[in-house]
């Protein structure tokens, strides 16, 4: 048996791995890889059966694990020339600065306090390199803070966000602060105001009386009415709102009762804000500690936030029927769990009646 050189074509041996005449080998060699240009970085394959095998690493640091070798390869790529030091021994610090340069972008001024005093609890972590934190660490801030049930979702929440800035990054692996755990903590029932006790705001008629009234008629909140253009005022319905997309620039309908005090305030303004006339503290911080306060002490009312004007709005609001979805807007949630799960106080005979 012959066949022909894949170079000369003269017969030779079938299996002939040279070619007898003019050297030439039969068998075409598998081209090994280009070896990466020194500093450039490595990309190896983990033996086993493994969702993401491919590992990409340099400087004997490990920069991701990866289900393709492509993937690995366009890791390294991706920080070619940037100081692998520098980037990825970035401290938990740093990691935050460079995050919220991206995150803090179009969030309300809220918005952001609440984060910056969510980043003063992790302290004991700041200089310590981010990729190198694991559930434990972060676990540790969390049950520090166990008797802050509502700030603790919000700590959780920041160290969820930047690990997954540092994963996309490429600056850490895995987000560990995904495994954290909260502490259950019985739920507190939100503090509504009774009908008594609103009957008792209505009979005070006073400016600062006024005020809670219309909190009560639209579910503002309170930065939002103090902060309310006079030019968005509308008669029956206003358009105002802040803290996320959802919540701006919304169109918010006045309850009939409490379109007289916002006319009240429309006609006694002095400037371009809608309670530029009041009397009182214009500043709804001054206004919350100095008017409020003092009025419900006054009153006998038992002492709730303002924000719990927010809760009865959407508590009356369920109690008479509006569509969950309608009640969502003029709350200005992007999620209606938000609303369902935190604003809502439904009482007992509300309940006996949809069943009914």
């Amino acid at each position: 048996m012959s066949r022909l050189c894949v170079k000369c074509k003269k017969k030779i041996p079938e299996y002939s791995i040279f070619c007898p005449f003019c050297g030439k080998k039969q068998v075409a060699e598998k081209k090994k890889a280009l070896k990466r240009a020194n500093g450039m970085g490595t990309v190896y394959k983990l033996q086993g059966r493994r969702k993401r095998p491919w590992v990409a690493a340099k400087n004997k640091v490990v920069i991701g694990y990866y289900e393709r070798k492509t993937d690995a390869l366009e890791a390294l790529e991706r920080i070619a020339g940037k100081d692998l030091t520098e980037r990825y021994n970035m401290t938990f610090t740093e990691v935050f600065e460079e995050w919220k340069s991206e995150h803090y972008k179009g969030l309300s001024k809220s918005g952001q306090e609440s984060y910056e005093i969510s980043y003063k609890a992790f302290q004991p972590l700041y200089d310590r390199k981010f990729r190198e934190l694991r559930t434990a660490d972060f676990q540790t801030v969390l049950d520090e803070n166990k008797e802050k049930p509502e700030a603790i979702r919000k700590y959780r929440q920041l160290i969820n966000q930047m690990s997954k800035w540092a994963m996309r990054e490429e600056i850490s692996t895995q987000n560990f602060a995904q495994f954290v755990q909260l502490q259950s903590t019985p739920k507190k029932e939100k503090e509504i105001f009774t009908e008594e006790e609103i009957e008792k705001i209505e009979k005070d008629g006073s400016e600062a009386a006024r005020i809670i009234l219309m909190l009560l008629s639209t579910g503002m909140r309170i930065g939002e009415l103090f902060s309310l253009r006079l030019e968005d005022y509308h008669e029956t319905y206003i358009i105002g709102g802040s803290k996320t997309e959802a919540g701006r620039n919304r169109v918010i309908p006045i309850r009939p009762e409490g379109r007289s005090h916002f006319a009240y305030f429309a006609e006694q303004a002095t400037g371009p804000l809608l309670l530029s006339g009041y009397v009182g503290q214009k500043i709804y911080a001054n206004y919350r500690n100095r008017d409020y306060y003092p009025l419900l002490n006054k009153l006998g009312i038992a002492k709730k936030t303002p924000h719990a004007t927010r809760h009865t709005y959407a508590s009356r609001a369920v109690k008479e029927g509006m569509p969950p979805e309608l009640l969502q807007k003029i709350l200005g949630h992007a999620d209606f769990s938000t609303t369902a799960n935190v604003y809502t106080h439904i009482d007992i005979n509300t309940l006996v009646k949809a069943v009914e």
